[in-house]
């Protein structure tokens, strides 16, 4: 399991995620970028605020040539723990991740529901990682607004 399976991925969580996998060496951020699928930019751009955040470090420097790492402390370390908490959490729930979805929609209602509509008939997204714009294919955007009509006419057509 990986703090992205409960987080979300995020370029800091796939960064952390990637570096928690690979504790026993330190990667440059090209061999980061290519091992998590982000950009180079993107990587060039989340190391300084991982670094701020006292989440990672530089292990190694030769002239400009870095290579960074987790950092070992107790944040990185409740980092690691909440993933390991967390698989253990899903390890013990007798759900299949099924019914698990299905106690979920059920408690959260109608607006998950349409959300996930979307998200089905939205397979032709494309999301830019550098702005999280989205660009739909015609036929998905046709889609949508169907689900989005009919929505509002249920909505609006009862009083």
């Amino acid at each position: 399991m990986a703090l992205e399976d409960f987080l979300g991925g995020t370029s800091e969580v796939r960064i952390i995620d990637f570096l928690a996998d690979n504790m026993d060496q330190s990667y440059n951020q090209t061999d980061i970028s290519e091992n998590t699928g982000l950009s180079r930019t993107t990587v060039n751009q989340k190391i300084p605020e991982l670094i701020r955040n006292n989440i990672v470090v530089i292990d190694s420097q030769v002239g400009k040539f870095k290579t960074f790492k987790l950092a070992d402390n107790d944040l990185v370390k409740l980092l690691i723990s909440a993933s390991l908490a967390h698989s253990f959490s899903q390890a013990d729930n007798p759900m299949s991740d099924e019914q698990l979805w299905e106690q979920i929609k059920k408690q959260i209602g109608e607006s998950f529901r349409m959300e996930e509509q979307i998200r089905e008939a939205s397979d032709n997204v494309i999301q830019m990682p550098i702005d999280g714009s989205i660009i739909l294919t015609k036929e998905a955007a046709e889609k949508i607004s169907k689900i989005l009509d009919k929505k509002l006419k249920r909505k609006y057509s009862h009083g």
